[in-house]
């Protein structure tokens, strides 16, 4: 079974196969004559049981890799497959990574039902420029010093505030 995987951002066509263990990238033009091999892609003697790809934002873009592939195989599990462009800059690459689709939604499911075909939402892939799009606050991370330091503080103030009451003839049990 052929699975075609496309990156429409970039025209690629990466071919895989149920029972095979390469995958090949071709690069796709709307004329004559429509595919181009880019190079010998992934070749491996573990066939492959299914394949898909991760999301753009999910790549390392500052490695330049334009896309990885999960393969799923029998008996080893799954198995990453990082496909790089070799860049001699450390810079972004904005001509390799376009804005692509990002995690907000273009409509909700009821404009889906009733048959609304927006374009995706996109974002830019440039790491000064992007903005996580993901809903939510921001986690903050802490080390086990600043915890312990805010808990102290904390329980000074616990009781004091409990001192207050008690001196008020207040019961919060």
């Amino acid at each position: 079974v052929l699975v075609p995987l496309y990156d429409s951002d970039t025209g690629v066509l990466y071919l895989s196969g149920k029972g095979d263990g390469i995958v090949r990238p071709y690069e796709f033009e709307d004329k004559n004559p429509y595919l181009h091999r880019l190079n010998d892609g992934f070749r491996s003697t573990a066939p492959a049981k299914g394949v898909c790809m991760v999301p753009k934002r999910g790549l390392d873009v500052m490695a330049c890799e334009t896309a990885r592939i999960m393969k799923l195989t029998n008996n080893q599990g799954v198995h990453p497959l990082k496909f790089i462009v070799p860049r001699k800059s450390d810079a972004f690459q904005d001509d390799i990574f376009p804005d692509c689709a990002s995690a907000t939604p273009a409509h909700t499911a009821d404009e889906w039902a009733a048959g609304s075909s927006k374009a995706p939402v996109t974002m830019s892939l440039n790491p000064r420029e992007r903005k996580d799009d993901i809903s939510g606050p921001k986690k903050k991370f802490r080390t086990v010093g600043t915890l312990s330091k805010e808990l102290d503080e904390a329980q000074k103030r616990i009781a004091f505030l409990e001192k207050k009451l008690k001196d008020a003839g207040i019961s919060y049990d």
